[in-house]
């Protein structure tokens, strides 16, 4: 008879693993997508009863939106919250709009200046994050990075004027909540610069988000300005709650959520990492890549003590678009529209297809199906299993670059100038 023997070792890994599920669990329901990319940042709800690919009359509401933008809207409760901004002033509108019918409940308008950012950039890139009792925007001015911490009534709490901001490309960095702490990972530029432009500093701050005083800062090697999201998990052999992140000088990394504390650093990246860092189960997965190509996905085993690599795919790598994974497998949406099936550990591929256009948003896994958006607005809808079958396609007849957020009763997606809610938008 085989006896499980259960250590006071494990207990403790238990217990931290049950404290961060309760951590991620209190931020986040069905519907109530508070961040970039939703839970923890993984763009993935487990269920979702909105049929996929819809029909028109699916469609329960659309707006204009002032100005244009890539910035993601996130939801809390009855209330939507997005960035947008004028393409030639860089006037910013603060938006917030009613769930059920699309409404506009109040704007901000922030008087701005414009700068040279990439084409594909807008200065309303960066997705706001929400919690019970306010919404967070960030944006930026080579002159001046802002934090603005507002009331769910367009009121402001506080701000942080974060000093200059160094980028070839432009802002693009969301920032979000762990418990009580509001993180932005503040990368910026050294390499290639103009000549007379000084190096940007970067680092990652952790803010007290009812006051926006600084809790703490941890410098990081400023090469080319990253714009990953970092996700929460309890990393295997210190057994803290930690941040994983991904950038060009320090390569994948992990900090203490309570300290800032590095925990440990991966030097794997020779090239900018744009998408946001996933892990599944006990494997960490980062990407770098360039508009040149010779994208890389990277697999590092968390729970290896020199935090060996396990494989890099090379074939099938994004650049901007983040992994999403369902169980064990990875799906890959590249820049090119080439969609593929990893398998983890072990790297093994399952399929890899093309698919028309484009593409610089993250797909998202809502159920069992798999969306992904041509920058032309094609929204494609695969089923997400090791078996590739493509389920149908929806025209949004916009240029679009903004994550959908997906909630179990309705999707809002949104375009540069609209936004688009299908299903049946419901608060919970």
């Amino acid at each position: 008879m085989r006896v499980l023997q259960i250590t006071f070792r494990t207990l403790l890994l238990f217990g931290a693993l049950a404290a961060l599920g309760n951590l991620i669990q209190a931020e986040e329901t069905h519907d109530d997508w508070t961040r970039f990319r939703g839970p923890n940042g993984t763009g993935v709800i487990s269920e979702c009863n909105v049929p996929l690919p819809w029909t028109p009359s699916d469609v329960a509401w659309h707006v204009q939106l002032p100005g244009i933008g890539n910035s993601s809207p996130v939801v809390k409760g009855n209330r939507i919250f997005l960035m947008s901004a004028d393409p030639n002033s860089a006037l910013r509108y603060l938006l917030c709009l009613d769930l059920a019918s699309g409404k506009e409940i109040w704007r901000k308008e922030v008087a701005s200046v414009a700068y040279n950012i990439h084409m594909r950039s807008s200065f309303a890139s960066g997705t706001p994050c929400v919690d019970d009792g306010a919404v967070y925007f960030s944006w930026a001015t080579p002159d001046q990075l802002l934090l603005v911490a507002m009331t769910h009534n367009g009121d402001e709490i506080w701000r942080r004027e974060l000093g200059p901001y160094v980028s070839q490309h432009g802002f693009g960095t969301s920032p979000a909540l762990f418990g009580d702490l509001l993180i932005l990972f503040n990368s910026q530029q050294a390499d290639e610069l103009p000549a007379g432009v000084q190096p940007g500093v970067s680092r990652v701050t952790a803010f007290d988000r009812t006051t926006g005083t600084t809790v703490w800062e941890t410098p990081r090697t400023t090469t080319r300005v990253c714009y990953g999201v970092p996700t929460l998990f309890v990393d295997p052999i210190s057994r803290r709650e930690s941040l994983l992140f991904c950038n060009t000088g320090d390569g994948m990394f992990a900090l203490d959520l309570e300290t800032g504390k590095p925990i440990w650093n991966t030097k794997i990246f020779t090239k900018r990492s744009v998408s946001c860092p996933l892990v599944v189960g006990d494997i960490g997965i980062g990407t770098e890549g360039s508009g040149n190509g010779g994208n890389i996905l990277f697999a590092v085993d968390l729970k290896s003590p020199n935090h060996e690599l396990l494989f890099a795919e090379k074939d099938a790598a994004p650049y901007v678009p983040s992994p999403v994974a369902q169980g064990n497998l990875v799906f890959l949406w590249s820049d090119k529209a080439i969609v593929s099936c990893i398998e983890l550990p072990s790297g093994k591929m399952h399929w890899k297809e093309r698919v028309s256009g484009n593409t610089s948003t993250s797909p998202v896994i809502a159920g069992d199906k798999v969306i992904g958006i041509t920058e032309d607005g094609k929204v494609t809808i695969l089923s997400a299993s090791q078996n590739y079958h493509e389920l149908g396609s929806v025209e949004l007849g916009d240029i679009t670059r903004a994550t959908p957020l997906v909630a179990r009763e309705y999707i809002l997606f949104r375009t540069n100038s609209q936004l688009y809610c299908v299903g049946k938008p419901t608060a919970q």
